[in-house]
């Protein structure tokens, strides 16, 4: 008995721009005389004047997985067929994003999102965005796909003890700030009365 290979990953990086010859002379000259302008974060990280930054895949070797970067349109010609077998729906795709493809194309191979597009708004370096993937990585080996997609769904509410653990840590932070205040009010007073 022969064993089965193990499954392959491989991460999608999707653009909020479409392929079209415009598009890309749009971005292009954008990249070239105002960066700040250009509205898909993804690309405004991973793009310089010269094209796709060094440290883009330089970052992406150490990562040590395959990737493959798509526009827009690109990416829903390629893997609407996906739909099928459940794991996610091209029309809830939101952009950008990156999304993780498991399984080799001689087998069923599914994908899931690992990088929402709100994540974007919060990062404005390539670094901040490394963190981010990385994280959502490890968080998606550890969970397992469904507990990650669960997790990660908008206004998902943690089990309470979690939740407690959460109020409890925010009631230590704000009694230490109280008391810091009071501490400072009493110095004060202390330096005015000599």
């Amino acid at each position: 008995m022969t064993e089965s290979p193990e499954k392959t990953e491989k991460l999608v990086f999707i653009f909020d721009v479409d392929s079209l010859p415009e598009s890309k002379i749009s971005l292009f000259l954008k990249r070239s005389i105002t960066p700040s302008k250009i509205e898909c974060p993804l690309y405004r990280l991973t793009h310089s004047a010269k094209g796709l930054k060094p440290e883009v895949t330089e970052y992406m070797e150490k990562f040590g997985l395959d990737y493959e970067i798509l526009y827009r349109d690109e990416f829903i010609k390629k893997y609407e067929g996906f739909e099928i077998f459940g794991t996610f729906k091209i029309a809830d795709t939101t952009y950008p994003s990156v999304y993780i493809v498991i399984g080799s194309d001689r087998e069923e191979r599914q994908i899931y999102e690992l990088v929402a597009a709100r994540y974007f708004k919060k990062c404005d370096s390539l670094s901040c965005f490394g963190r981010v993937l990385e994280r959502k990585y490890s968080q998606f080996k550890e969970l397992g796909p469904a507990e990650f997609k669960k997790v990660n769904t908008p206004g998902y509410k943690q089990n309470n003890s979690e939740e407690k653990d959460e109020k409890e840590e925010k009631k230590q932070k704000i009694e230490n700030a109280q008391q810091k205040i009071v501490d400072m009010e009493n110095e004060m007073k202390k330096k005015q009365n000599e």
